[in-house]
């Protein structure tokens, strides 16, 4: 019988002894950037390229969940609570098929979109909103990854697009 490290015990001492260590390196916690949008309603309503991923809700349908709901549920950032370390980073990942911002925001509040803001009831612009660059748009089927978290307290972020989004990062020692 092959045994690399003795027995399973000495192996998982030497995998806690490896998580637990001080290491310079930095870890990262991925958020996942979804939505559900149909390249040809969208693309029809929107323009060419709003949606570039295959998704299942139509323009109409979105429309209508955020009229009566104001959100739509299949856009959202999964998960929307996650705990993070002092020098960890956040990796952001667009799973969906339209453009999102993932934003540090003091307060939640609107984007960038008047009618979506409306629509959702986030009325006031998030300033932080007011003040995207290109970069931090990110593109269906694009990675960011942002600053190591430094101090410890509560973050939020949103999509500045669809305001409805929205993540609360704890950051703990």
């Amino acid at each position: 019988m092959y045994r690399a490290y003795g027995s399973i015990a000495t192996t998982l001492a030497i995998a806690l002894s490896v998580a637990c260590s001080d290491s310079t390196s930095v870890t990262s916690t991925h958020v996942s950037i979804q939505d559900d949008c149909d390249p040809t309603s969208f693309n029809a309503a929107l323009g060419v390229g709003a949606c570039s991923r295959p998704g299942s809700t139509t323009f109409a349908q979105f429309n209508s969940e955020l009229s009566s709901t104001q959100q739509v549920a299949a856009w959202r950032f999964v998960p929307s609570n996650l705990t993070v370390k002092v020098g960890q980073r956040l990796t952001e990942m667009n799973n969906g098929g339209e453009v999102h911002t993932f934003t540090e925001v003091a307060q939640f509040g609107g984007g960038i979109v008047p009618a979506l803001n409306q629509a959702s009831g986030n009325t006031v612009e998030a300033p932080e909103c007011q003040q995207l660059t290109a970069t931090d748009m990110l593109a269906a089927g694009t990675t960011q990854t942002g600053d190591v978290e430094t101090t410890t307290g509560v973050d939020h972020y949103q999509c500045c697009i669809h305001p409805w989004m929205r993540a609360t990062v704890t950051i703990t020692d």
